[in-house]
């Protein structure tokens, strides 16, 4: 997005803003603000119109005096403002004054600066090409350390240590012991890693690392501890090769996440900015590797079946990890999903029974949580009206549905999924993207009309991608258009900017003004530009539509709906002209005038507009 000139910040004016974020945001709300960036929560920015007038950078920030000011409110209106969308909860309205940035505000129900402010500040500065990490790590570049708020405390850089990882039952004279191995052992060990199970991998992991001690999760530091995984793989098959890439990867992801949510105080745990960096590259890593197809050429016998057993143990590793994710960090269940899709389900050995062994253990996992929600409303713990499964498991469950090419039972996965508390978005259109490149056409058809439900109550950019895959959809089975019709009017209100662009772009002229008309919809809201091809090709169906409004424009009595209405009679002049009823045009604003002739002001109006003698 371009950026208004009067927007552009020079460098004191940067380092003002960095200054300011330190001083009013926490560093917890900096950290949950930029989570909201990373996800793509903010949505466009609109940038009002700013005095070309140049504060003096001075007065808002001194560095002699080592505190800022902000402007009155006076000045901060002069000074204009951003404004721009965020998805929470909800959709909170965000309105910041840059150059006052105490007074900016948000609709959420926190009175003091909030993530959703901060998200938008980092949205702009990426807008501006200044770097986003400077926002983020604004107590630490600056002088403000605020140590009497002990969320700073609570949000600052965590050590690490690769004991962590290990189970916290092991004694002091265990932890001794395998300290003291040599590295020798553990290389003469992972000799033998074909033959060895999952956890035994990670664990021998756990013993390499250790003599790298704590630190904290950075990119420098996961790049270290990689090489030192790197230097005890012994020589493997391709396929094991990658199995042993993919792990190496994994528990270094492990070792950067924090748990979910923190055990004593229960509140949710977001991850510092130097691990968000290094999960960021590991994910990426992590995409590019399952991109690749499985080489198993040089497996057979003996080594297939300690590669399929390893593969198996992986898909065990990674449903017990996704299934304690949330929807705002989930960072195995991706993982987990396209192990089956590319590395999997894509094998001879992943079969319908390897499938349906999977879902087997998804349902036992589902049967248990029920049961123990039950338990817990016998014991009076909690009254239980309905419970709410884990998304990942429900996710889980919808694929391996959707690999049984068992449909139905996969939307109603899905649904039971959405009425909970909604899937995101990019989880469903990805059901849709892997059809599109299985090009399965008929079958995506389906899935975009059970899946297009789900999609209301978002945000536009997930109804664009919608809308595109129908169009891709259609292109290949035509047939099935009538149900993109069907579908879009179930879906609305949500669904009326891509229902309306729909048919505009189709040319479906009748279906347009029939539903313009059934919402009572106002001929001058539309541009022109929109109007324009439906007056070139159709336009004896915009009568009933200026009609319309020009009586409700008239009913209003007042001096603005006269000039609306006149306005729209000029349109109707030229349309009966096009079609050759000037009589029926003489004839209708004859008697308008006649019907209307007390109203002085719009036969005023009338007469300016020469419509009338």
């Amino acid at each position: 997005m371009n950026i208004p000139d009067e927007w552009k910040m020079d460098d004191a004016q940067w380092q003002a803003l960095i200054f300011k974020v330190a001083e009013l945001y926490n560093n917890l709300t900096i950290m949950r603000g930029f989570q909201y960036y990373k996800q793509k929560r903010v949505g466009p920015l609109l940038f009002s119109h700013r005095q070309t007038r140049h504060h003096n950078n001075a007065a808002i920030y001194d560095h002699t005096q080592n505190f800022t000011r902000d402007l009155t409110q006076a000045e901060s209106n002069e000074s204009g403002t951003i404004t721009a969308e965020v998805q929470g909860t909800e959709a909170y309205t965000v309105v910041l004054y840059i150059e006052a940035l105490s007074t900016s505000r948000c609709t959420c129900p926190v009175n003091t600066p909030c993530k959703h402010m901060a998200a938008v500040l980092m949205s702009y500065a990426e807008q501006q090409g200044r770097p986003v990490p400077a926002l983020v790590n604004a107590h630490a570049t600056t002088s403000l350390k605020q140590a009497a708020k002990s969320v700073v405390t609570a949000s600052s850089g965590r050590a690490y240590s690769f004991d962590s990882t290990s189970d916290h039952g092991q004694s002091f004279e265990d932890k001794n012991a395998v300290d003291g191995r040599q590295y020798s052992e553990i290389r003469e060990q992972a000799a033998a890693l074909a033959g060895m199970s999952i956890p035994e991998w990670h664990e021998l992991f756990r013993d390499s690392l250790r003599r790298l001690g704590t630190g904290t999760a950075t990119t420098a530091y996961i790049q270290e501890a990689s090489d030192e995984l790197y230097a005890i793989k012994p020589k493997l098959p391709a396929a094991m090769e990658q199995l042993f890439e993919l792990h190496v990867l994994l528990y270094l992801m492990r070792y950067c996440i924090p748990p979910a949510r923190n055990s004593i105080t229960n509140t949710p745990v977001y991850l510092s900015y130097p691990a968000q960096l290094a999960v960021d590259a590991l994910q990426k890593r992590l995409e590019a590797l399952l991109l690749q197809p499985l080489d198993c050429s040089g497996l057979q016998g003996v080594t297939l079946e300690q590669f399929w057993a390893r593969l198996v143990e992986t898909a065990g590793y990674l449903r017990t990890e996704m299934l304690t994710e949330t929807a705002n960090m989930m960072f195995f269940t991706p993982v987990y999903t396209k192990l089956w899709l590319n590395w999997i389900v894509t094998q001879p050995q992943g079969n319908s029974d390897l499938l349906e062994t999977e879902l087997a253990t998804l349902d036992s996992i589902e049967q248990d949580a029920v049961q123990q929600a039950k338990e817990q409303e016998l014991n009076g713990q909690r009254q239980v009206k309905k419970v709410i499964l884990p998304l990942p498991l429900v996710l889980a469950q919808g694929w391996m549905h959707y690999h049984l090419k068992q449909d139905t039972a996969a939307w109603q996965k899905l649904v039971h999924g959405s009425t909970a508390y909604g899937i995101p978005p990019e989880q469903l259109l990805y059901f849709l993207h892997t059809l599109v490149d299985a090009a399965e056409w008929t079958r995506l058809a389906e899935w975009l009309v059970q899946l297009g439900p789900m999609l209301t109550n978002r945000r536009n950019t997930p109804l664009q991608d919608y809308m595109q895959l129908w169009d891709l959809t259609i292109q290949h089975v035509p047939e099935a258009e009538h149900r993109m019709w069907d579908t879009l009017v179930s879906m609305l209100p949500h669904s009326r900017p891509a229902y309306e662009e729909a048919m505009h772009s189709r040319g479906q002229w009748r279906r347009w003004i029939d539903f313009q008309l059934s919402t009572g919809t106002e001929p001058l809201e539309f541009r022109v530009a929109v109007l324009q091809p439906i007056e070139k090709e159709a336009p004896e169906l915009l009568l009933p539509f200026y009609h319309q409004a020009v009586e409700r424009y008239v009913g209003h009595k007042n001096r603005d709906g006269y000039k609306a209405a006149v306005k729209l009679l000029k349109r109707l002049s030229k349309i009966y002209k096009k079609l050759k009823h000037d009589e029926q045009w003489e004839h209708f604003i004859t008697t308008l005038a006649v019907r209307n002739s007390r109203l002085r002001a719009l036969q005023e109006e009338l007469r300016k507009g020469k419509l009338i003698p």
